[in-house]
C-alpha cells in the first residue's frame, strides 16, 4: 500500500475537522475555568487522531464487505485500490490498540469519570457499521456522529483541563464506595457551547445522508432522511443552523461566552449561502463539501473568538 493510498484510505484529509471542535473545548477551559493540563490534553489528541483515523478506515472496509449495490462496490477504495482486506482489517486494529493504551494513560492521570464517556465512544466507533445490526443502517448516524464527533469531542477536551475542578468526579470511600459528583451550575454552560457542536457534526451526518438517499436504499441502509423524506430533512437542516445562532446569542448573554464570540456571526455571510445552495441541490460531489465548509467556520470562529477572550479578558 502506498502512503497516498493509505492516506486515502483512512481520509487523513478530514482529520483537521475532527480536531478543531476538541481545539476549542481546550480554549473554552482556559477562557471560563482559567485552566490548561499539558500532558492528558497530548495524550488526548494522540487518542483522538487514532480513533478518527480508526472509523474511516473502518468504514471503508465495511462497507465494502456489506456492499449489495455491485456499481457502489466498484467504487470503494478496497476495490479501487486493489487493498488486501487483512492489511485492512490490521490497520484498523492498529489504530483501536494505540487508542485503548492511550486511553488508559489520560484515564489514570485524570479521573475514572472518563471511562464511561470514552468507552461508549469506543463502542460507538466500533459498532457504526460493524455487525447485523450496525449504527449506520438505522436512524441513530446523525445523533451518534453529533454525539461522539461533536459534544463529546468538545466536552471531552474541556473536561481533561479541569477535571480537578470536581463539578464532574468519581471517587471511591474506604468501603470502595463509589461517589458520583454532578455539579449542574458548571456542566451546564458546558453542555450548551457543547451542544453548537453537537449540532455542527450532526448536520455533517445528515446532510452526507441527504445526498445518499438513493444509494443508501440499495445498500439497505435506512438513515434518518429515509424516515423523514427529503423536505422536511431540509427544514430541519436549516432549522438547526438558526438553533446555533440562537445557543451563541444565549452563551455571550451569561457570560459562558466571551463578547468576542459575537464575531461568530460574521461567518454567517459564508454560511447562509452555503445553507441555500445545499437546499438547491443535494449533492454529493457539488454541494456537500460546503456543509464541511460551515462545520469548520464554525469551529474555527467558536477557537479564535475564545482565544480573543483569553488574550483581551
Amino acid at each position: 500500500m502506498t502512503l497516498k493510498t493509505f492516506f486515502n484510505f483512512t481520509r487523513i484529509q478530514t482529520l483537521p475537522a475532527a480536531l478543531l471542535s476538541p481545539i476549542a473545548g481546550c480554549l473554552f477551559a482556559l477562557w471560563y475555568f482559567k485552566s490548561f493540563h499539558f500532558w492528558p490534553t497530548f495524550f488526548f489528541f494522540i487518542g483522538l487522531a487514532s480513533i478518527n483515523l480508526f472509523v474511516s478506515a473502518w468504514n471503508n472496509l465495511m462497507d465494502y464487505q456489506k456492499a449489495l449495490d455491485p456499481e457502489y462496490k466498484k467504487w470503494n477504495i478496497i476495490v479501487a485500490k486493489s487493498i488486501n482486506p487483512k492489511l485492512a482489517l490490521k490497520i484498523c486494529l492498529s489504530f483501536l490498540v494505540v487508542d485503548v493504551i492511550v486511553g488508559l494513560v489520560v484515564l489514570f492521570m485524570t479521573n475514572l469519570a472518563v471511562l464511561p464517556i470514552g468507552g461508549l465512544c469506543f463502542l460507538i466507533a466500533i459498532f457504526y457499521t460493524y455487525g447485523p445490526f450496525a449504527f449506520s443502517r438505522f436512524p441513530l448516524g446523525e445523533l451518534l456522529a453529533g454525539l461522539c464527533e461533536g459534544f463529546f469531542g468538545f466536552f471531552l477536551a474541556v473536561y481533561l483541563n479541569s477535571y480537578d475542578k470536581g463539578y464532574f468526579f468519581i471517587s471511591f470511600d474506604k468501603n470502595w464506595l463509589m461517589t458520583w459528583t454532578w455539579d449542574f451550575k458548571i456542566l451546564l454552560p458546558i453542555l450548551l457551547v457543547g451542544l453548537m457542536c453537537f449540532v455542527q457534526n450532526f448536520n455533517i451526518m445528515f446532510s452526507d445522508n441527504i445526498c445518499d438517499l438513493d444509494q443508501d436504499i440499495r445498500n439497505e441502509r435506512y438513515t434518518l432522511p429515509y424516515y423523514l423524506k427529503i423536505p422536511l430533512s431540509l427544514k430541519i437542516f436549516t432549522g438547526l443552523y438558526l438553533f446555533v445562532g440562537l445557543c451563541i446569542l444565549l452563551a455571550i448573554c451569561l457570560k459562558i461566552l466571551p463578547i468576542w464570540s459575537l464575531l461568530m456571526l460574521i461567518i454567517s455571510v459564508r454560511v447562509i449561502p452555503n445553507i441555500q445552495k445545499f437546499r438547491a441541490k443535494q449533492s454529493k460531489s457539488e454541494t456537500f463539501h460546503l456543509q464541511i465548509n460551515n462545520l469548520m467556520l464554525f469551529n474555527a470562529s467558536l477557537a479564535i473568538t475564545l482565544l480573543l477572550g483569553i488574550i483581551f479578558r
